[in-house]
């Protein structure tokens, strides 16, 4: 067995790790041209592919097509639309088309930088408005490879009076004489055409209303190039504009591997799958799956606000009857030892789950959503609860009933755990109780149990601070278990708890960042982290105790964490009767 050398104090400094520097990630960057400051975000290549895909944004997003290309290989830039505070799309900001010559700037430096033939080796990629810019850069400025959905053609029109973009594109009263001038752009671009060795590869579809507004009067011109590729998608998921790119996204994703790749696909005009479908076998499809004993809900938001739950997501039952969808009302109901309790839904509108919960055939769901608003939990007894969702429909005629089902008027009723896709946990605090909202795929729990827990031995707690003053409540300092990370903001819940003979009080704490206070705590052989084990009142601002009755209390801090509660005191203080008289006791 080899031993360590003695020490040394010949050895070489440390120098930076190359493997940290070369991340595949995106990192964000700003060049200045001009006047302009452009905003990027570039990924490097992962491995030889030598090429780049520059991604325009389209309205709404930050970045084009989010997560979407993780699996391309060759470096990427992203660039975002915001130019002197206001979107641009990419070609004029209150006018001034200045701001073309600096995205080209970053571009070109990019492909430079990278040793690309810039005409060869990159592709211009963009969605909507960053479909128009991707075929606006490459034809003036000569890209060969040009990817986009459902571009606008007509950017002035499009523009006008389309939220903010109009404002920030045309200038001030937005006139007429803009709109027109920017409308004149792509077309007069393409009319003036040269070069028809280029690669353009358009998507789109009839379902979206894009096409008769704006796509179909650019083909003619774009019918010119060498190799235009024009996919036209029908399906009956492709209800919206910003649809056509996500069903078509298989299809970005093959285009773009094989160009970025070297290869140039030339594919043609196709009209790709179907948006009809077999109404006997839809109608049947959706009506068993309506018969059949199931039920969806799907908790999608959960918080907790002055004591009370908000919660809202999806809840429907599956397929439909015959003739329209029908209505449905929703119940949450927590169960415990075979008790229930049961709260009231509003039934809320929900977009596109007939894409996210699609089965074999379009069923639209226009009301699948569900609200909960100011849900109290006080009046529940302590213990675990298992959380479901009650779904009543109406009467569906020629449907069957299934497990469970049948109510008096031959609707269908059933119930089904609450589920959600990621992990929940929303904690909070009110008199002498706690309520957890919990839970993920498995299942929703709610948890209610005594704000005051143990006080293990093993917990490292030093009270900085613990005072009282005109009924302000001012306490901080260091609270965490070692062995459990204390590494974030949310590692812990923490709470005030006010006890004594008038009643049990309970405040939230807030989790802060304090090193210097922490870490004299932790003994050298543990390699933990607890940099945000440490309490202090929400913004350093104190506890209003105003509405606490007057009488001497315990001040205790508790930590939720887990499934566990720990509690020590942090000291006694006294409340005196408030000036203005008897005040309502806090919950």
């Amino acid at each position: 067995m080899s031993q360590p050398s003695r020490p040394s104090t010949s050895l070489p400094p440390l120098s930076p790790n190359y493997a940290l520097k070369h991340k595949w990630a995106f990192t964000e960057g700003v060049e200045t041209h001009g006047r302009w400051s452009v905003e990027y975000q570039f990924r490097p290549a992962r491995g030889h592919h030598p090429h780049l895909l520059v991604v325009f944004a389209s309205v709404g997003t930050v970045w084009g097509f989010g997560n979407q290309l993780d699996q391309v290989q060759c470096n990427i830039l992203r660039i975002k639309d915001r130019f002197d505070g206001g979107t641009s799309y990419y070609i004029a900001r209150d006018m001034d088309c200045s701001l073309q010559e600096a995205v080209q700037a970053v571009i070109r430096g990019f492909a430079e930088r990278l040793g690309l033939n810039s005409r060869e080796q990159v592709t211009l990629l963009g969605h909507s408005k960053g479909g128009s810019a991707a075929l606006y850069y490459g034809v003036k400025y000569d890209y060969r490879n040009i990817v986009m959905s459902t571009p606008q053609y007509f950017l002035g029109s499009y523009s006008h009076n389309h939220g903010n973009l109009g404002a920030s594109v045309l200038g001030k009263g937005q006139p007429a004489e803009s709109v027109a001038a920017l409308d004149r752009v792509l077309p007069e671009l393409l009319e003036a055409e040269k070069n028809f060795d280029r690669n353009v590869y358009l998507l789109s579809s009839p379902a979206d209303y894009q096409y008769e507004q704006e796509v179909k009067h650019m083909l003619p011109a774009l019918r010119r190039y060498d190799n235009f590729s024009f996919l036209f998608l029908r399906s009956p998921t492709i209800r919206r504009h910003e649809e056509v790119v996500r069903q078509g996204m298989p299809l970005v994703w093959s285009v773009l591997h094989a160009l970025t790749e070297g290869m140039v696909p030339r594919l043609g005009e196709l009209e790709l799958g179907s948006d009809t479908e077999d109404p006997r076998a839809a109608a049947a499809h959706l009506a068993a799956l309506r018969a059949g004993d199931t039920a969806l809900a799907v908790l999608r938001q959960a918080a907790f606000d002055g004591g009370t739950a908000r919660l809202a997501g999806h809840a429907f039952l599956p397929g439909r009857p015959g003739g329209p969808e029908p209505r449905e009302t929703k119940r949450l109901v927590l169960e415990r030892d075979g008790r229930c309790w049961v709260f009231p839904l509003e039934t809320t509108k929900a977009a596109k789950l007939y894409r996210e919960y699609w089965d074999s055939f379009f069923c639209e769901y226009a009301d699948g959503g569900f609200a909960g608003q100011g849900l109290g939990f006080d009046g529940l007894p302590l213990g675990r609860f298992q959380v479901s969702v009650c779904i009543t429909g109406d009467s569906d005629s020629g449907s069957g009933s299934g497990s469970g089902d049948g109510s008096a008027g031959g609707g269908i009723e059933r119930r089904t755990r609450l589920v959600a896709r990621q992990p929940v946990d929303r904690r909070t605090a009110a008199g002498g109780t706690e309520t957890v909202l919990r839970g993920g795929q498995g299942g929703i729990e709610i948890v209610r149990r005594s704000v005051i827990g143990t006080d293990s031995p093993a917990l490292v707690v030093e009270v900085k601070k613990c005072r009282e003053q005109d009924r302000t409540i001012d306490v901080e300092g260091v609270f965490f278990l070692p062995g459990r990370n204390a590494d974030r903001a949310a590692h812990a819940t923490y709470y005030l708890v006010l006890d004594g003979k008038p009643g049990r009080f309970s405040f939230p704490l807030q989790a802060g960042r304090n090193p210097a206070a922490v870490r004299r705590h932790v003994p050298p052989e543990d390699f933990g982290s607890y940099d945000f084990g440490y309490f202090t009142t929400p913004g350093g601002r104190g506890i209003d105790a105003g509405e606490v009755p007057a009488g001497r209390y315990r001040v205790l801090v508790s930590m939720s964490a887990g499934g566990a509660l720990y509690t020590r005191k942090a000291g006694r203080i006294s409340l005196s009767r408030p000036r203005n008289g008897n005040r309502e006791r806090s919950r």
